[in-house]
């Protein structure tokens, strides 16, 4: 039997005030997770061409890589089960049992990978093994940064702005950590050394990380909202969830896609994009890559504060239309080096704040407390696997079918496009309409 929202939600908390303080230990703990999903998002892609060699040799070095890039899409399919499995144990027994046990699981798979034998010593063995370690690995991360966001807003309700801010400053920690270890691997390690065990250190790494963010994070509670509603869990979440709130799904799906599209892009194919396609220096393309997440990690902590007193529906919506108009003339002017790629990356820099920093809180008010988790999980899940995984490939297609190199700029204007769409429907469906406007949920 499900719950009540009413009953068992923490909708009648007093509005937000200045005053509160965050409690930044358990943010902090929260948000280590997330940091090592994208040290591994960066690192996969960086050494991409090692594991290849190593798991996946072909005659055609070419084969080999998109082989190597095919694994780590199996990672993005793996995501939305190991979200309905976490987050199905999330809203049965608890936020803190999935967090520990997605971040335990995920590190193990990662060592698995750095210690893997290659081609060369198991055969398939060691190709069919390593696509089982990334698929658990993938299944893992589904549930984590799902479970941190609903950690977070559960934790401190009524700044839950800017305590997300507080989980995507974080999770950007990981791209700086996984660039800065490729640039020490590359000054000191040579080809040769780097694909004998140079990209096995840098998993190697990603797993102390996670063992250590393990230890510290099993001193975390749990969560008060799911406390209160401890003897009234649903029993399948998940089907609760899609019986209750499919149009709170889409609508997740929807304000999420431009980020996942974002993510694809500026973490996956802006990179070779640059350099591949449009002839920029590799050096200063990496860059302004940089300044541009370093910019909008602090844009991501101003933005999560002011949303805590400003409709985060309206900041969402101030990003998704600013990129919804100017992602292809952004576009038309890389492809045409029309203008400084310093200027276009630091503007980059601060639009994608206003989308990074106020969509998650949003997903979780879309559900109550009793499916919140699994409610989040499949809306993430969901846009990631079909906008994310697949930017790349699209990226690709797109400029070769229409042999103009602007044309990626189609992909991310539609996703920002459906981002504002969704965005008009969140007050509808938020489950909590009575605190959207003058309440600490937004």
């Amino acid at each position: 039997m499900t719950t009540t929202d009413e009953a068992f939600d923490i909708n009648a908390t007093s509005p937000a005030h200045a005053g509160e303080k965050l409690n930044w230990r358990v943010i902090i703990l929260a948000s280590l997770g997330g940091a090592l999903e994208f040290y591994d998002f960066i690192v996969y892609g960086i050494f991409a061409q090692y594991i290849a060699a190593a798991f996946f040799p072909s005659a055609d070095p070419l084969i080999s890589l998109i082989n190597a890039f095919a694994v780590f899409a199996v990672g993005y399919v793996s995501r939305p089960l190991g979200g309905l499995l976490l987050g199905h144990i999330g809203d049965r027994h608890g936020r803190r049992l999935s967090f520990l046990l997605s971040l335990f699981v995920m590190t193990l798979a990662t060592l698995g990978m750095a210690l893997m034998p290659s081609y060369a010593t198991l055969g398939i063995a060691a190709s069919i093994a390593f696509i089982a370690l990334r698929f658990i690995q993938g299944a893992c991360l589904g549930g984590e940064l799902p479970n941190a966001i609903t950690y977070v807003v559960e934790a401190a309700p009524r700044r839950a702005g800017l305590a997300g801010g507080v989980v995507f400053f974080c999770v950007n920690t990981g791209v700086f950590i996984a660039t800065g270890v490729s640039s020490v691997l590359h000054s000191y390690l040579g080809p040769a050394e780097m694909q004998a065990y140079g990209w096995r250190i840098a998993f190697g790494i990603g797993a102390l990380l996670g063992f250590i963010s393990y230890l510290l994070r099993t001193s975390l509670e749990e969560s008060a909202a799911f406390k209160q509603m401890r003897k009234h869990v649903v029993k399948i979440p998940a089907l609760d969830v899609l019986r209750r709130y499919p149009v709170p799904v889409l609508v997740g799906i929807g304000v999420t896609g431009v980020i996942s599209v974002l993510n694809g892009i500026m973490f996956g194919a802006m990179a070779p994009y640059l350099t591949k396609v449009l002839n920029y220096d590799p050096r200063e393309a990496a860059l302004v890559l940089n300044i541009s997440i370093g910019l909008s990690s602090l844009g991501i902590l101003a933005v999560g504060y002011a949303s805590d007193f400003i409709a985060r529906r309206h900041l969402h919506r101030i990003g998704a239309v600013l990129i919804a108009l100017f992602s292809y003339p952004a576009y038309q002017a890389l492809a045409n080096h029309a203008i400084n790629l310093y200027l276009l990356f630091i503007l980059i820099g601060l639009v994608a704040p206003f989308i990074y920093a106020t969509y998650a809180v949003m997903l979780t008010d879309l559900f109550p407390t009793d499916v919140r988790l699994s409610g989040v999980a499949i809306a993430y899940n969901v846009s990631a696997g079909v906008f994310s995984g697949f930017a790349p490939l699209v990226v690709g297609s797109l400029i070769a079918a229409t042999h103009d190199p602007a044309s990626p700029g189609y992909f991310l204007a539609a996703s920002a496009a459906i981002a504002v769409v969704a965005g008009l429907f969140v007050k509808r469906y938020s489950v909590r309409e009575g605190a959207l406007d003058t309440g600490w949920r937004r």
